[in-house]
């Protein structure tokens, strides 16, 4: 959990360099964390948090005057997200046209990751992830990861919600085709270890 203490805050505010940095040391694992969700390109991820930061510093006055009332770690979060979807928004080469299609309803409940599936598996899971069409990891990461309802990512994204519904029907075929080829791939090995 991040909590920075409120002297540190405080002395963001008031422009102090080092206290910059050390606030930039407790955030930068937290807001990396995000980025890389977003963005498979290093340069982008650290172009993106260091946009962040900047905006955590601008508004740092106005988070000390409501920060009983808001966690500072729920604030970088949404000051995170904004951000990677402002992004997205601006840049037109994240965009991409589909049909309009009728999704049924059960694709609205997204798959439920295990807590205690080991580590390897999870690995997986990001890497495949990773591997999505840029549009298709936005709206999968917004949907499940982070619990935004389709209404809310087609207002983020500006699209239609037939169409956030669309990437996250192909976000989740996908997934379960790469993952489906790596445990395959992994079964066969091991059959082929233990003959």
């Amino acid at each position: 959990m991040m909590t920075p203490s409120p002297d540190l805050l405080e002395r963001c505010s008031r422009d102090d360099r080092k206290a910059h940095y050390e606030l930039y040391r407790v955030c930068f694992s937290f807001i990396l964390s995000i980025c890389r969700r977003y963005y498979i390109n290093r340069e982008d991820m650290e172009s993106s948090l260091n946009h962040v930061f900047m905006k955590v510093i601008r508004n740092m006055s106005n988070y000390i005057r409501k920060s009983e009332r808001i966690p500072f770690e729920l604030w970088v979060r949404r000051i995170t997200i904004n951000h990677i979807v402002d992004e997205f928004r601006k840049n037109k080469k994240h965009r991409e046209n589909f049909e309009y299609r009728e999704i049924h309803d059960f694709e609205e409940i997204h798959p439920v990751f295990n807590p205690s599936m080991d580590s390897e598996k999870m690995e997986e899971i990001l890497a495949a992830i990773n591997q999505l069409p840029e549009m298709n990891r936005a709206v999968f990461n917004l949907f499940v990861v982070d619990g935004y309802r389709h209404e809310e990512i087609s207002k983020m994204l500006q699209i239609s919600t037939g169409t956030s519904k669309v990437h996250l029907h192909r976000a989740k075929i996908k997934l379960r085709e790469l993952l489906d080829n790596e445990w395959n791939k992994k079964r066969i090995t091991h059959n082929i270890l233990i003959q």
